[in-house]
């Protein structure tokens, strides 16, 4: 896994940018599964779910994928390929005129998501209106495409609640492991959860809005 995480900082990408847009500013998230040949040099690559891509943003992701580049990989001492999902993260911001610029905002490897799940939301952030936050959690992917070991980074303060929706949530996702020498490995997924309810509910003006949240955990 040390030697995925390694490449992961190595890919190499051009900069590219297609013109393509929607109605506001939203971020598209691209899945390719790519084998790297002895080399570190694409040999094989494909677009996951790309008829649901306009062609044109689709033949510009597969470009900047070919010209991605990894540190050769090895097997037992001796040169091997390696598959894996290579994520790439743009943001779409729109013009006025009906265009619009794509910005690439971000690149990594890992094993490639094949089922999303989202536990129930928390009962106390739920009932908690406008209550915004944020938690980071790291799947060690096994080769059965199973998170093995899900670990949970959140700032001080924040609800148990929304650590244990964020390893739920993880526990029911299944992945493609990456594979060293044509053999499953295990790999990494980072899983940034972002909540945020509604401040659809009457204020209780009787409690503080923040302490009632801290008696609710």
């Amino acid at each position: 896994m040390s030697y995925i995480r390694m490449i992961a900082s190595a890919l190499i990408a051009l900069a590219t940018v297609p013109s393509y847009a929607n109605k506001e500013p939203y971020y598209v998230e691209v899945w390719a599964n790519v084998l790297y040949g002895t080399d570190g040099h694409p040999v094989q690559y494909s677009l996951v779910d790309e008829d649901k891509y306009p062609l044109a943003f689709a033949d510009n992701v597969k470009a900047r994928v070919a010209k991605t580049k990894v540190p050769p990989a090895e097997a037992d001492g001796m040169p091997a390929t390696l598959r894996s999902g290579v994520r790439l993260d743009f943001l779409v911001t729109p013009n006025a005129d009906g265009g619009g610029q794509v910005k690439m905002a971000g690149l990594s490897m890992g094993p490639i998501p094949t089922k999303r799940y989202a536990a129930s939301y928390p009962d106390d952030i739920g009932r908690t209106g406008g209550w915004e936050g944020a938690v980071e959690a790291a799947c060690t992917v096994g080769v059965d495409g199973k998170c093995r070991l899900i670990e949970v980074k959140a700032l001080p303060g924040m609800p148990e609640s929304v650590r244990r929706f964020a390893k739920a949530s993880l526990e029911g996702w299944s992945f493609i492991p990456q594979e060293l020498a044509g053999k499953p490995i295990e790999g990494e997924y980072v899983f940034q959860v972002r909540l945020h309810t509604l401040d659809t509910y009457p204020e209780d003006f009787r409690q503080d809005r923040f302490l009632r949240l801290l008696h609710s955990r």
